[in-house]
């Protein structure tokens, strides 16, 4: 099955990870050298096959409770030459956050991620948008 692989921002989880009370939880999502491994979201592949939906989250922790950033449920959505990846919004219980924009995406591989401005409200000031991201990829 096709699992979304992506390492969301090297500097950003190298920065959590360095602060003394930094933290990066996981809740149905592997650690891999490339990045985070989300597994598909069947149930929803089988209401609408036009996006690649995932499943898992990422939360961020940091500065004594300051920061908690989740990057939940990611899905992608075609949008040739690129796609769009967005997230559960972590204020809507049903709603979408559109968080990335990917320049180019072959259906596998993507290039040219790139944060939303709805992306970089999450982060509360130090990303804006058209901040270079990861690139995610799908496979086995």
């Amino acid at each position: 099955m096709t699992r979304l692989v992506w390492g969301v921002k090297a500097s950003l989880l190298g920065y959590v990870r360095g602060m003394p009370d930094g933290r990066v939880l996981l809740d149905g999502v592997e650690q891999h050298d490339a990045g985070f491994a989300f597994a598909p979201d069947v149930q929803a592949d089988l209401l609408d096959r036009s996006v690649q939906h995932f499943q898992g989250s990422v939360t961020l922790l940091g500065h004594h409770g300051m920061m908690r950033v989740v990057l939940a449920d990611p899905w992608i959505h075609p949008a040739p030459p690129g796609a769009v990846l967005t997230l559960a919004d972590p204020e809507a219980a049903d709603g979408r956050l559109r968080f990335a924009l990917i320049a180019r995406f072959d259906g596998a591989a993507a290039s040219g991620t790139t944060l939303t401005a709805e992306g970089a409200e999450l982060f509360y000031g130090p990303y804006v948008e058209g901040t270079d991201l990861d690139d995610p990829r799908t496979g086995p």
